[in-house]
Parts: C-alpha cells; structure tokens; sequence
C-alpha cells in the first residue's frame, strides 16, 4: 500500500487535473499542516510525478492545495520542481499570468480548525445551490462544482489578465454574492480574489479537528463530469459586480441616509411585505415571505437589500422573476413612484405634438364586428365602457416601457431586408409571450412546423443548454430530453398552423377567427404576408389585395381581441430603410396601429442612418448588431426612434444589452445537483 492511499482518491484526483490543467500546465501543489506551522511546496505538470512526490511525505493531520490560475512562464522552475520542499517561496501574484477561474467557496460557519458536520454541510449545498442559480440565470456559462470536503466549490472557467482593474472585478463579485448569499449558517469567501489563491486540491481528504463520527473528514472531489467547460465572457463577471453600491464618502452618515426620503421599513409594512431580517457587513437583509412577483416563491426566496449607504436592491433568486429589480417592486405597488428620466423626456420630444390624426378609414373589406350606431351623440359616447388596454409585453425593453408592448385588439407590422433579423426578432417575442403565461398562434410560410419549432427551441434553451451539434459541423442544436421540457413548458400557450393546409388567407383567416376565441389567445403572428394567397382580397390591383388582407386582420384583431403582428418584406430601397417602403401598398403604413423596422448594423445602414437624420450625432446610436426602429405608434406617436439589440449566435437571441441572459420557466427545475449519496463523507 502506497503511503498517500488513504489521504488521496488517485481517480478523483486526475479526473480534477484533467479538468482544472487540461492542457498539462504547471501547477503548485501546497502541503499545510493543521497548525499551519509548516508548509510544503511543488511544482508539477502531471499527475504520476505529483502522486509518486506524495509518497515521499507524511500526510497525516495536513490539508493539500493547488494553485487554479495561470502561472508565468518559469514560475515552476524553482527549487521543489518534482518534488516537495519546505519553503517560503511559494507563488505569489506576480507569478500568474492570469486568471483562469473564478474560485467561489461556500463554507459552513463554525468553530475554527474542525469539520463540518452533514448539517452544516447540507446548508453548504443549499447555499451553492442558490449562488448557482442566480449566477445561471444573468448569463454564467456551467460551472465546475465540487465539495470541499466541508463545504462546496463553484469554479467558474474564465479568461482575465491579472491586473489592478481585474484583480477588483473579481473582489466585486465575491462581496456582491456575499451580500446576497450570506447568511446565519454559510458565508462565500470573500478573500478568494488574488490570482496566486489557493484553493482545495480535490481528490484529497479534509483533515481538519478530529475524525469523528459527528464531524468526519472527508475527501474533495468534483461530482460533474464536464466535458468541455465554456469560459463565461468578462462582460458577466462585470454584470454581477455592478451589484455592488458605491460607498458614500466617509463624512456622510451612512446608516442613517435615506435616498428622497423613502422609509423602506414603512413601505413593506403598509404593502404587506412580511419579512425575516438577517445582515452583513455592508447591507441589511430583509428575506420576503412571498416573493411580491410570484407568491409560489416563499422562505426568503426573494429579499430586499437596504445598503449601508442607503442603496435598496431587489433579488429573487427563481429564473422566472431574476429580470426584476427594486424599482419594479416598488412600482409595482406605487406606480408614479419615480419622476420622468432624462431619456422619458429626451424620447418625448420626438413625439408629435399631437397624435397622428387618424385618416377616414374605409368600409372594411370584411365586416366581422357590430360597430353600433353610425352616428352617435355625447350622451350615447359618455356610457361606452372604457377600453380595457391590455398588452402583451414583446420582451424588447425600450417597446415595452414607452408602448406598454402589444396592445390587445391592434394591428402591428415589422418589416426589414433579408437577413436582418425579423424572424429571430419574432421568435424571442413568441417566447416572452409564453413566459408571461399570453396564448400566441402562429403562421409561418416560410418554414416547415418542425423546422419552425427547432429554431424556437434553440432561442428558449439558452447557451448554457446550447450543444455544438455532431450531426452539422459548426452548428448548434438542443437535446431531445431539454425540447422535450421546452415543449412541455410551452404547453397550450403556443399553437402553430400546419402549412399543409394551404395558403389560402381566406381560408387561414376563418380558422383563425375560431382558435383565437376557442384559446382565448392573445397574440397572433403572421410570419410573413408575401408567403400567403392573396387572391380572394384582390379586387383588381395587387396591392388592393394587400390593403384589404390588412383590414381584415384590423377586424380580426377587434373580433377576437387579440393583437395581430405580421411580417411584411419591404420594396427596394437606395437609402435607408423607410416606413414607405414596407410591401407594395402605402395604405398598409396608414391602416397599421403600429410599425417596425428590423436593420442590421453595417455600412449601408451607418451611411443611410447618418443620411437621413443629419442633425443627431452618430455616437447617439451605439454600436450593436441590429437595431429595431419604432417608426409608427399610432397611440403615443412615438417615430423614429432606434433600439440597439444585440445577436447571439449560438442560441439565435436578440439582447437588449451585450450581457443579457434569459432563463425561460422551462429550466426553472435546473438545480444544483448534490453529491452522490454514496460517496463517504
């Protein structure tokens, strides 16, 4: 028996090399004793020499560490190369090249110099549980997890040089999950942040206190088998460590500060926010009986942060309501909480000083609703019953805060040149609709159903679901098992036309008119109206077809209250692209309640965009992939106004923001998996 067997697991022990040094780099491999008092250093690159130095050494009452980041070209060439050796030069930061991982330790909090206790560490995989979820559901590629042997690791692939400014990117995001994840019984680590930090050598045993029956030691290892670890992108690590609140200067009272005068502990009273109260050192915590967006989200779930310099953040830590902050809870129960924003007022200024005014509509080519009396005095008006106003949100943030989204009974277009994104743009808005619970009924020409249905599932999985497909070089595709929960979560809220049926819009249209009320929908898509058979609404000229198919869907709309949304391809354009050039017919842009244009960022749209609006400077626009343009809002009167988007190609997303990730309620039940029940603690 070698003399390391019963302090190191040999195969846990290469499967954590194999993971953490792939490509076979220099690693160091640190032996403490549990005093402390001694400490012994090697360099290795590959598992036999590591396994044949520990033969060489007395490990009883130690604990072993490796260093997880990139070392410098030469940094393990010194003494203890091969070997272990007493030494103080061990690695420091100026040893790493760059960081590699992102070391988060979830650790149980108790006496120091023992083990946890199964308790304690249950609490342990609670908490990495919830850390990993959060951290999923705004954009984390999957990590590596692993015990500690008394607590649990997440270790994040990244790609970072080491410097200043890195070295407090990721001390920012230890301290904001700290914030958010700390409580009476786990803490994160907050000291992990320096690139020379060790971290447990997994595959080894835990040898802290005694080894009792209460308090075991156990040995580290990674319990996922990963393949190929993704590197999540710095604009992540960033997102998350804008959590953080800027401190106020020193001479402030910060524990007293209240941000306008708001008292938090008085809102959350009078809306009937209950609440348990923990702490940290840098915010009050206040864990919501019931989360205010989903009561099913319960025990502190969701909770209100109040800074110590008077900051209020909001966390639910289900994906279903990860999108809301504070200040949608607070809106949520006082609607006119916050004042108009320089960019309200900025966007209100492109409005018309009065709505469009509406040209004399014609008789409808189909007349499918009771309209009433022709002509009508007050009195009869004044005892209409108000519209109800309800919208359906499209998921594109700048619609949905200036439109309200799609408004039920309206007619919406988009439009745009091939390739620019319509039909992606489309598909994230069928799959907001069915996370907010709306009933959508499509039609697509272009696309077969299953065709149709696999692009949709590859938007809904998200790139930490994406697989590089075997089957198309280059392509990406969806596991049977996560399209069979995608559809699953999908439900009876989406219903898609089977083509086989023909084109025929007169016949599509009687069918609609029947499951939009048999499903009580709430959007309709057309996707798009070149792919249909117009010839039943055409009374002597082409684009006569064209302005009747769109009054007919405006009484369709009426009829069943719903919001109708279809793509039509635009008319050859020299310049940029304008809203007289959707389809044949000018009578489309004036029948329409509202109207968009999908562009795709390059140098014709740069050269038309500068062309057509000389007066605003082109860095008014930022740089992006696509930009949508609102250029018809019949009800606010909102034009030409241009939305930044930004294109994902793995998954076929359009993104508000560069670093935007959707987690739709079908990977809601995506947990943190725990260590295998036989596996000795």
């Amino acid at each position: 028996m070698k003399r390391w067997e019963q302090f190191v697991n040999e195969a846990e022990l290469r499967k954590a090399l194999a993971i953490l040094k792939p490509g076979g780099e220099p690693y160091e491999v640190r032996i403490l004793t549990s005093s402390k008092k001694t400490t012994l250093s090697g360099y290795f690159d590959n598992a036999d020499t590591l396994l044949d130095a520990f033969d060489t050494v007395d490990l009883r009452n130690t604990n072993i560490y490796i260093t997880l980041n990139a070392l410098k070209e030469g940094a393990d060439q010194r003494l203890q190369r091969d070997h272990f050796l007493r030494t103080e030069t061990t690695t420091s930061d100026n040893d790493i090249e760059g960081y590699e991982w992102l070391f988060i330790d979830l650790d149980p909090i108790r006496l120091a110099g023992i083990s946890s206790s199964d308790q304690e560490l249950a609490a342990a995989k609670k908490t990495a549980g919830d850390v990993y979820e959060y951290l999923k559901g705004i954009g984390f590629e999957d990590p590596v997890k692993a015990l500690s042997g008394n607590g649990c690791h997440l270790l994040y692939k990244i790609a970072l040089e080491n410097n200043e400014g890195n070295r407090q990117l990721v001390q920012n995001c230890l301290q904001v999950l700290a914030m958010m994840f700390n409580n009476n019984e786990v803490k994160v680590d907050t000291t992990n942040y320096n690139p020379s930090r060790i971290c447990k050598l997994h595959g080894t045993l835990a040898q802290k206190g005694s080894n009792t029956e209460a308090r075991p030691h156990r040995f580290s290892r990674i319990f996922t088998n990963v393949v190929d670890v993704r590197t999540t992108q710095k604009m992540f690590l960033e997102k998350l460590a804008s959590e953080l609140p800027e401190e106020l200067p020193q001479e402030e009272p910060q524990r007293t500060y209240q941000p306008d005068g708001f008292d938090l502990l008085d809102f959350m009273a009078k809306n009937g926010l209950t609440y348990t109260e923990d702490s940290n050192d840098r915010a009050k915590i206040y864990k919501l009986d019931h989360c205010p967006f989903d009561s099913n989200h319960t025990n502190g779930d969701a909770k209100i942060f109040q800074y110590h310099n008077g900051a209020i953040a909001f966390k639910c830590h289900h994906n279903s309501c990860s999108r809301y902050k504070w200040q949608d809870v607070r809106k949520k129960f006082d609607p006119e909480a916050y004042e108009q924003t320089e960019t309200d007022r900025r966007i209100e200024e492109g409005y018309k000083e009065h709505n469009r005014l509406k040209t004399q509509e014609e008789v409808p080519y189909t007349e499918l609703v009771d309209k009433g009396q022709m002509f009508r005095n007050a009195a009869m008006i004044q005892e209409d019953k108000d519209p109800d106003h309800e919208f359906i949100k499209s998921g594109i943030e700048t619609i949905d805060r200036y439109m309200k989204g799609f408004e039920k009974t309206c007619v919406s277009v988009i439009s745009g040149l091939r390739g620019c994104g319509k039909s992606t743009l489309i598909g994230q808005i069928i799959l907001n609709a069915v996370k907010e619970k709306h009933t959508v009924v499509c039609y697509s020409g272009e696309l077969n159903n299953k065709k149709y249905l696999s692009w949709l599932m590859r938007q809904a999985a998200g790139k930490t679901n994406i697989e590089v497909s075997t089957k198309y070089p280059g392509g990406y595709g969806v596991t049977d098992a996560n399209k069979a929960k995608i559809a699953a979560w999908m439900g009876d809220y989406f219903w898609l036309y089977n083509n086989k049926y023909g084109n025929r819009f007169d016949s599509i249209a009687a069918h609609l008119r029947v499951i939009l009320k048999e499903k009580k929908a709430d959007l309709c898509i057309i996707d798009n109206m070149m792919a249909l058979d117009l010839t039943a609404y055409n009374s002597g000229d082409k684009y006569d077809a064209q302005t009747n198919f769109v009054w007919a869907l405006k009484n369709l709309a009426e009829l069943t209250n719903t919001h109708i949304l279809f793509v039509a391809h635009p008319r050859k354009s020299n310049g940029l692209l304008r809203l007289v050039d959707i389809a044949g017919s000018a009578n489309i842009a004036n029948i329409v309640d509202n109207a968009f244009i999908v562009h795709r960022w390059n140098h014709d749209f740069e050269k038309g965009y500068e062309d057509e609006f000389k007066h605003q400077p082109k860095n008014d626009l930022p740089e992006c992939s696509n930009v949508i343009e609102i250029t018809k809002d019949r009800e606010g009167g909102l034009q030409d106004v241009f939305i930044p988007l930004y294109y994902e190609e793995s998954t076929k997303r359009m993104r508000n923001q560069p670093d935007e990730y959707i987690v739709y309620g079908w990977d809601d039940s995506e947990k943190y998996q725990a260590v295998d029940e036989e596996v000795p603690w």
